[in-house]
């Protein structure tokens, strides 16, 4: 099997890494930018914030525990403003951590200490899927009174209301349109959703993930019209 160190070199795909750990973000610069990538670093927010007004990027690397403003808020602006992939890494180990960064709109999470070439097939992995979804027509999906806009991540209701959403409920909500009544386990949705280091049977992100996504598309979460539970299975969709 080809090892990731033997893939071809990157294109310009730029990297800011936001992360006081000044060894760590010299370590992490050198070896990305010695496998083509140009990488640039900030040791805190509000440096991160100078640099992105001067300069695009394509995938931001982002501390989660820094001095004054965190990574969690820095990832926020950024999923909201820029149209870029955002991986978080901390030394935090934790579920709920894990979720509400992917609920804010991280791409993936990664706990430090880790192996260079597992960071490596993550950055590639998220930058080969954004230019991807750059690449690709926008899809239009209509199910119910809803529009589904996928590469602008946005739901339109036929009375006007625009809902937004983030990378991973995006992903959801187009596979359940794009596959009515058909049973889909937590494992299915975790891959659809691109959420890793989960934790198995154990893992609720997925339930946090379709409490949020009714919220957003259900006239009563309670009572859904839309994305039903099997008990015991996973759910399935009903566009009507």
């Amino acid at each position: 099997m080809q090892d990731v160190a033997d893939h071809p070199a990157a294109t310009g795909e730029r990297i800011l890494i936001c992360d006081d750990d000044i060894e760590f973000a010299q370590k992490t610069c050198a070896f990305l930018s010695g496998k083509g990538y140009p990488i640039d670093h900030a040791p805190d927010v509000p440096v991160a914030r100078q640099m992105m007004a001067d300069q695009s990027y394509d995938l931001f690397l982002l501390d989660l525990v820094m001095p004054g403003t965190s990574g969690k808020i820095l990832c926020h602006e950024i999923a909201s403003r820029v149209d870029a992939g955002i991986i978080m890494v901390s030394s935090i180990d934790d579920d709920a951590e894990r979720i509400s960064l992917l609920e804010l709109g991280a791409d993936d999470y990664i706990v430090k200490p880790f192996n260079e070439f597992e960071l490596l097939a993550r950055v590639r992995a998220v930058l080969r899927r954004r230019t991807s979804a750059t690449q690709s027509k926008t899809r239009v999906t209509r199910f119910g009174p809803w529009e589904l806009v996928e590469n602008e991540r946005h739901l339109k209701h036929d009375d006007g209301r625009m809902v937004t959403l983030t990378s991973s409920e995006a992903r959801v909500m187009r596979f359940f349109a794009e596959n009515p009544d058909v049973l889909c386990t937590r494992e299915d949705l975790l891959a659809v959703a691109r959420t890793r280091q989960h934790r198995g049977a154990a893992d609720r992100s997925v339930d946090a993930l379709i409490k949020r996504l009714r919220s957003k598309i259900e006239r009563d979460a309670s009572n859904p019209d839309h994305i039903h539970t099997v008990w015991g299975q996973g759910y399935t969709f009903r566009p009507g």
